[in-house]
């Protein structure tokens, strides 16, 4: 089998949860299926200057690098169907399309659609970007796919109850977590993130970017409320579909009353070794978002011994089961009762973080990538009949 793996959003600079799920499926698929033939494809226009290679380090990955700039292949190939990527990366057996939609191709039988969540649909108005040219093409890619990969049980449903794509070609395999990295960052660290983002004493931390389903004003204003004796660190930046959010997060933050407006920290976008270091000082992780197909930060504090509040929405009760302090995300009080809860009372979070590393464990990027790798090579065999 040879597989096509769609490797455009892993090599996004500013890698958000899409980002990371592409990278880590590229760098474990052939490490689970060594019998395939694993093909990261890529667009690269510096490369004929510098041509380099992103994977280098991936034992039994090929890399096929497009070299057309970005701003002209998107626009280009949406509006003709061309080039496709059969002609850009060869002949494939399977195609793994990480980001909702593939690229242009006249396989799409041999498609394995990734469906990352359907907030577009529940939240419309926080995906500005999502017109209905898009969404025609998702539908039609939804209609017409070999299978579609799903992150939860709770995504599942929602693009079946919206979209109609028969059950059995909707698998719903868990992304994983870097457990073990969450898990021994050293003192030394933590102490040299608190000085980089001069953060003083206890905090509560949110991560992700910052767009309007992560319900981010309403957190500020339920942690101004819950008077507890800590900071609240925003460790995210703006998004590209939703610049203004973070405008709109500021404006909620300067109207806050003291002390609590001096204990706000806004980090802006993080690094991944930042990210782990801030979780594993954080007092708690506050993740009251709205809608979620997945919620990476959720697994992330587990694996680093820090309570979880989340939502008791989507598909966040799923992930986090009995393991943390589930609020109503549109109920300030709520997630402000929730805020001084998780922590003042010593015996909630005992009982928050004892089976919560176990529970992350749980969620490996073995096991996502070869569940995957089950799928594509379903859909490379229906497709030979």
């Amino acid at each position: 089998m040879r597989a096509l793996l769609d490797a455009r959003p892993a090599l996004d600079p500013v890698r958000t949860g899409v980002g990371h799920y592409a990278e880590r499926l590229i760098r474990h698929l052939p490490r689970v299926d060594p019998e395939g033939r694993y093909v990261a494809w890529y667009l690269h226009a510096r490369g004929l200057l510098r041509p380099r290679r992103f994977f280098a380090d991936v034992p039994g990955l090929e890399e096929r690098a497009t070299r057309i700039p970005a701003r002209l292949y998107q626009p280009v190939s949406w509006r003709l169907g061309a080039p496709r990527v059969e002609w850009l990366a060869g002949a494939f057996d399977a195609l793994l399309a990480t980001n909702f939609l593939p690229p242009p191709t006249g396989r799409m039988e041999r498609v394995v659609l990734v469906v990352h969540d359907l907030a577009f649909e529940v939240y419309p108005r926080t995906a500005p970007q999502i017109d209905e040219r898009w969404r025609r093409r998702f539908a039609r890619a939804v209609r017409r796919a070999g299978a579609i990969i799903v992150p939860s049980v709770s995504a599942k449903g929602d693009l079946i109850a919206r979209y109609g794509p028969p059950e059995d070609r909707v698998h719903a395999i868990p992304h994983g977590v870097d457990a073990e990295a969450f898990a021994a960052v050293p003192p030394e660290e933590v102490a040299r993130v608190r000085e980089r983002y001069r953060i003083r004493g206890p905090y509560v931390l949110f991560v992700g970017g910052l767009e309007p389903r992560k319900n981010l004003v309403t957190l500020v204003r339920a942690f101004a409320a819950a008077r507890v004796d800590a900071s609240l660190v925003i460790a995210g930046g703006r998004v590209r579909w939703f610049p203004a959010e973070e405008a709109r997060i500021h404006a909620a933050v300067l109207r806050l009353p003291e002390p609590a407006r001096s204990r706000v920290v806004l980090t802006g976008y993080v690094s991944e070794e930042d990210k782990r270091a801030l979780m594993a000082g954080a007092e708690a992780l506050a993740y009251p978002s709205l809608y979620e197909g997945f919620g990476f930060p959720v697994l992330e504090a587990m694996a680093a011994c820090t309570p979880v509040l989340t939502s008791n929405v989507s598909s966040l009760p799923e992930l986090a089961g009995e393991d943390a302090l589930l609020v109503d995300p549109k109920d300030e009080h709520e997630i402000a009762e929730g805020l001084r809860r998780v922590l003042e009372d010593g015996e909630l979070r005992e009982r928050l973080i004892g089976p919560a590393r176990a529970r992350a464990a749980g969620f490996t990027w073995e096991v996502a990538a070869r569940r995957t790798a089950e799928v594509l090579r379903s859909v490379a065999r229906a497709a030979r009949g």
